[in-house]
């Protein structure tokens, strides 16, 4: 038996909206392609009676994507994999859940639909909180 034939869900289905809207289209870089590794992360679930089952995804705010598994895994630079992020957040596909800290505490995302009023004035614009953790040596301030 072939490892492939041996996993569940291999299949991603993204509408045809998303794929043929300007803010889709507008994404470059590594973007596009977080999204599909973030899209990779659900969990899908069937719903629903006998003859009426549909999926649905039972983790879509509890996804996690670490820096460490985009450098091993997919060979990702940390300031590419940011930038990708950013980017992501910025224009609607995923929110952050919890951000993460020190003591590699994990940033959980969550996908979005702002994406779909994207370019409007409903739009809610979002933007990664940097983290104000003051790292290292710093001189103190001097005072008047």
């Amino acid at each position: 038996m072939n490892y492939l034939s041996r996993r569940k869900n291999r299949v991603i289905v993204l509408d045809q909206n998303l794929l043929k809207s300007k803010v889709w289209l507008s994404l470059n870089g590594i973007s596009k392609g977080l999204y599909l590794l973030f899209m990779c992360r659900r969990k899908m679930t069937k719903v629903g009676k006998r003859g009426h089952k549909r999926n649905v995804c039972t983790n879509s705010k509890e996804l996690q994507f670490t820096y460490r598994e985009a450098k091993n895994k997919y060979g990702i630079t940390n300031s590419r994999f940011s930038r990708g992020i950013d980017s992501l957040i910025e224009k609607g596909f995923i929110d952050i859940i919890k951000q993460g800290a020190l003591l590699q505490e994990v940033t959980l995302y969550g996908l979005s639909d702002r994406w779909e009023k994207y370019d409007t004035l409903e739009f809610e614009k979002k933007k990664r909180k940097k983290c104000d953790i003051t790292r290292g040596f710093i001189k103190p301030k001097k005072q008047k």
